[in-house]
């Protein structure tokens, strides 16, 4: 590892998050900021929520604020945060974020979960909100955005959702839920905005959840562990997942496991996606991820057992997807570092 990085993350894990002078108007958010407030200006919306750094995404209970992590104020405390083990989200992947809670800070903002049409097409605002759902893949019902088939989970996350889908551009959403319930939640977004876009909402600010502010303790008592245990733990893991599907040892000169996996990979990622809702993209990420640490510990192709190999290989990837679905963790390491991704705190 680089020495300097070595000394500068040291450095930080001694810092205390309230004096680490974090802002997110400076550094990479600024950028997705003033992009959503554009596509808000875009979309006639005159409400612009305030955001705040905070341990994680969300808006506080009815108040038209957006919370992001802390760590995406800062290149370096993205870094320490995925050597950590936890994911940090590219630029495509806030954006989609910011609209999910750009949803909620709006119909905070203009108390519109208090109307009855509303209701009529999300559902009541103040059922029970269930941490733990079962969505369901086939649904027509609901849209698909930032978070699979979170809309599923609360009607205050289906108008979400169905909000940044409205607000994405180039989302083509006519289109793409064309005779789906779904579409008559998208109309009513559509018409409902129109309504109360221009206007300026009675609620604009309210106390936050969780601000940097209020975190008066370091970086390290926040992690509470350091990237080598972490490592430690999800080699342990993927080296008993690698010896299960490939078992012998490699013969010198053989084909490797790797190869055999890549280019199997855009195979089993198709179907796996398609049942799930999780981009294929990501479902091969995890294959490429399994064949660098199958070329890591030299595994064998599997030979005669091609056929068992596969549906061990379909069946392993499919319990990472969903695992990576409900509980928001990966588990075994997915980055080229070979990183434990554990859920967000």
């Amino acid at each position: 590892m680089n020495t300097r990085w070595t000394r500068r993350r040291e450095r930080l894990l001694a810092s205390r998050i309230d004096r680490l002078g974090l802002s997110p108007r400076r550094g990479p958010l600024a950028g997705c900021i003033a992009a959503l407030g554009r596509e808000l200006a875009r979309a006639g919306i005159r409400f612009r929520p305030r955001c705040y750094l905070s341990n994680s995404w969300g808006c506080p209970d009815l108040v038209p604020l957006i919370g992001i992590p802390f760590h995406l104020a800062r290149p370096d405390l993205a870094r320490l945060h995925r050597e950590m083990g936890y994911d940090v989200e590219e630029r495509a992947e806030i954006m989609r974020l910011l609209r999910h809670e750009a949803g909620h800070a709006i119909c905070y903002a203009h108390g519109l979960h208090r109307r009855r049409d509303w209701r009529e097409v999300f559902g009541p605002f103040h059922k029970a909100y269930c941490d733990h759902f079962i969505p369901d893949p086939f649904s027509r019902q609901h849209v698909t955005h930032a978070r699979h088939y979170y809309a599923q989970k609360h009607p205050d996350e289906d108008f979400a959702e169905a909000f940044a889908v409205w607000l994405a551009p180039g989302s083509r959403w006519r289109e793409r839920y064309a005779g789906s319930p779904a579409l008559r939640k998208l109309l009513f977004v559509d018409r409902l905005m129109r309504e109360v876009g221009p206007l300026r909402p009675a609620a604009r600010s309210g106390p936050k959840d969780v601000p940097v502010s209020e975190m008066r303790f370091t970086l390290g008592d926040y992690y509470g562990h350091t990237p080598e245990g972490h490592r430690a733990a999800a080699d342990a893991y993927a080296e008993r997942i690698i010896r299960r599907v490939f078992p012998l040892p490699r013969v010198r000169g053989a084909a490797g496991a790797g190869a055999f996996i890549r280019s199997r990979a855009r195979m089993l990622a198709e179907p796996i996606s398609f049942w799930s809702g999780v981009p294929r993209g990501e479902v091969e990420e995890i294959a490429r991820s399994l064949a660098g640490r199958a070329e890591r510990r030299a595994a064998p192709a599997p030979g005669g057992r091609r056929a068992a190999a596969l549906v061990e290989l379909s069946s392993l990837l499919t319990f990472i997807v969903f695992s990576r679905l409900h509980t928001r963790r990966l588990p075994l390491p997915l980055d080229r570092h070979g990183r434990h991704r554990p859920a967000a705190r």
